[in-house]
Protein backbone atom coordinates (compact mmCIF):
# COMPACT_ATOMS: atom_id res chain seq x y z
CA UNK A 1 0.00 0.00 0.00
CA UNK A 2 1.05 3.45 -0.61
CA UNK A 3 0.40 7.06 1.01
CA UNK A 4 -1.80 7.39 -2.34
CA UNK A 5 -4.02 4.22 -1.85
CA UNK A 6 -3.74 4.50 1.80
CA UNK A 7 -7.00 5.85 3.57
CA UNK A 8 -6.83 9.63 5.29
CA UNK A 9 -7.44 8.29 8.91
CA UNK A 10 -4.59 5.72 8.40
CA UNK A 11 -1.93 8.25 6.50
CA UNK A 12 -2.91 10.92 9.39
CA UNK A 13 -2.31 7.93 11.99
CA UNK A 14 1.05 6.89 10.65
CA UNK A 15 2.21 10.78 10.23
CA UNK A 16 1.18 11.25 13.90
CA UNK A 17 3.15 7.78 15.10
CA UNK A 18 6.37 8.69 12.54
CA UNK A 19 6.48 12.75 14.96
CA UNK A 20 5.81 10.71 18.23
CA UNK A 21 8.67 8.38 17.20
CA UNK A 22 11.00 11.02 16.23
CA UNK A 23 10.07 13.04 19.44
CA UNK A 24 10.79 10.21 21.64
CA UNK A 25 13.58 9.44 19.59
CA UNK A 26 14.75 12.45 20.17
CA UNK A 27 13.96 13.42 23.78
CA UNK A 28 15.60 10.05 25.20
CA UNK A 29 18.75 10.74 25.86
CA UNK A 30 17.20 13.55 28.31
CA UNK A 31 13.86 11.54 29.47
CA UNK A 32 14.29 8.53 31.02
CA UNK A 33 12.25 5.37 30.04
CA UNK A 34 10.71 4.15 27.53
CA UNK A 35 7.53 3.04 25.57
CA UNK A 36 6.57 0.25 27.92
CA UNK A 37 7.02 2.24 30.93
CA UNK A 38 3.24 4.29 32.21
CA UNK A 39 4.05 8.08 31.66
CA UNK A 40 3.66 8.84 34.97
CA UNK A 41 2.91 6.66 37.88
CA UNK A 42 3.28 7.90 41.24
CA UNK A 43 1.12 6.21 43.72
CA UNK A 44 3.06 2.97 44.50
CA UNK A 45 5.98 5.05 45.01
CA UNK A 46 4.50 7.14 47.42
CA UNK A 47 3.05 3.73 49.02
CA UNK A 48 6.85 2.52 49.48
CA UNK A 49 8.54 5.35 50.77
CA UNK A 50 5.65 6.59 53.06
CA UNK A 51 8.28 7.03 55.33
CA UNK A 52 11.11 8.19 53.52
CA UNK A 53 8.36 11.18 52.44
CA UNK A 54 7.46 11.55 56.19
CA UNK A 55 3.84 11.67 54.76
CA UNK A 56 1.12 12.80 57.95
CA UNK A 57 -1.74 10.61 58.75
CA UNK A 58 -4.18 13.27 57.06
CA UNK A 59 -2.22 12.68 53.69
CA UNK A 60 -1.99 9.15 53.84
CA UNK A 61 -5.81 9.12 54.40
CA UNK A 62 -6.00 11.00 51.47
CA UNK A 63 -4.13 8.90 49.41
CA UNK A 64 -5.81 5.90 50.11
CA UNK A 65 -9.37 7.84 49.70
CA UNK A 66 -7.79 9.06 45.79
CA UNK A 67 -6.25 5.37 45.24
CA UNK A 68 -10.16 3.61 46.34
CA UNK A 69 -11.80 6.13 43.93
CA UNK A 70 -9.25 6.42 41.27
CA UNK A 71 -8.22 2.60 40.72
CA UNK A 72 -11.42 1.01 39.15
CA UNK A 73 -11.18 3.45 36.36
CA UNK A 74 -7.75 3.06 35.70
CA UNK A 75 -7.86 -1.03 35.50
CA UNK A 76 -11.05 -0.71 33.45
CA UNK A 77 -8.84 1.54 30.95
CA UNK A 78 -6.36 -0.70 30.78
CA UNK A 79 -8.14 -3.90 30.45
CA UNK A 80 -9.70 -1.92 27.60
CA UNK A 81 -6.74 -0.91 25.69
CA UNK A 82 -5.40 -4.38 26.12
CA UNK A 83 -8.46 -5.94 24.69
CA UNK A 84 -8.45 -3.49 21.67
CA UNK A 85 -4.73 -4.26 21.25
CA UNK A 86 -5.78 -7.74 20.73
CA UNK A 87 -8.85 -7.20 18.48
CA UNK A 88 -6.19 -4.99 16.41
CA UNK A 89 -3.75 -7.14 16.47
CA UNK A 90 -6.43 -10.26 14.81
CA UNK A 91 -7.95 -8.04 12.88
CA UNK A 92 -4.68 -7.09 11.14
CA UNK A 93 -3.52 -10.91 10.85
CA UNK A 94 -7.05 -11.87 9.29
CA UNK A 95 -7.15 -9.31 6.92
CA UNK A 96 -9.69 -7.44 8.63
CA UNK A 97 -11.56 -4.77 6.27
CA UNK A 98 -9.55 -1.07 6.53
CA UNK A 99 -13.00 0.38 8.19
CA UNK A 100 -12.87 -1.92 10.99
CA UNK A 101 -8.69 -2.08 11.66
CA UNK A 102 -9.07 2.02 11.70
CA UNK A 103 -11.76 2.23 13.74
CA UNK A 104 -9.60 -0.21 16.55
CA UNK A 105 -6.95 1.99 16.29
CA UNK A 106 -9.04 5.51 16.71
CA UNK A 107 -10.63 3.35 20.15
CA UNK A 108 -6.81 2.65 21.08
CA UNK A 109 -5.58 6.18 20.50
CA UNK A 110 -9.07 7.45 22.48
CA UNK A 111 -8.44 4.78 25.37
CA UNK A 112 -4.83 5.77 25.42
CA UNK A 113 -5.45 9.58 26.18
CA UNK A 114 -8.02 8.95 28.53
CA UNK A 115 -5.71 6.82 30.46
CA UNK A 116 -3.02 9.51 29.96
CA UNK A 117 -5.44 12.04 31.56
CA UNK A 118 -6.06 9.98 34.40
CA UNK A 119 -2.25 9.48 35.48
CA UNK A 120 -2.11 13.62 34.90
CA UNK A 121 -4.94 13.64 37.03
CA UNK A 122 -3.22 11.60 39.51
CA UNK A 123 0.25 13.30 39.05
CA UNK A 124 -1.89 16.72 39.98
CA UNK A 125 -4.02 15.38 43.11
CA UNK A 126 -0.12 14.23 44.65
CA UNK A 127 0.94 17.81 43.82
CA UNK A 128 -1.89 19.28 46.25
CA UNK A 129 -1.82 16.38 48.67
CA UNK A 130 2.23 16.54 49.35
CA UNK A 131 4.29 19.52 50.42
CA UNK A 132 6.50 21.19 47.39
CA UNK A 133 9.17 19.12 49.05
CA UNK A 134 7.35 16.39 49.41
CA UNK A 135 6.72 16.18 45.87
CA UNK A 136 10.27 16.96 44.64
CA UNK A 137 11.01 14.16 46.37
CA UNK A 138 9.17 11.87 44.98
CA UNK A 139 9.52 12.84 41.27
CA UNK A 140 13.31 12.04 42.03
CA UNK A 141 12.80 9.00 43.47
CA UNK A 142 10.44 8.19 40.19
CA UNK A 143 13.03 9.62 37.88
CA UNK A 144 15.82 8.02 39.07
CA UNK A 145 13.90 4.57 38.92
CA UNK A 146 13.84 5.32 35.09
CA UNK A 147 17.30 5.84 34.53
Amino acid sequence: MSFKTASPLLVKLLMVAALVASASLAQAKSVPGDGATPVVELMPLTMKYEVDLKLTSEQISALDAYRKEAAPGRIAIQKKIIALRGQLRMAILDNAPTAQREALMKDIADAEVAHFKGRERCVEFMRKALSAEQFAQLKDLYLTGLR
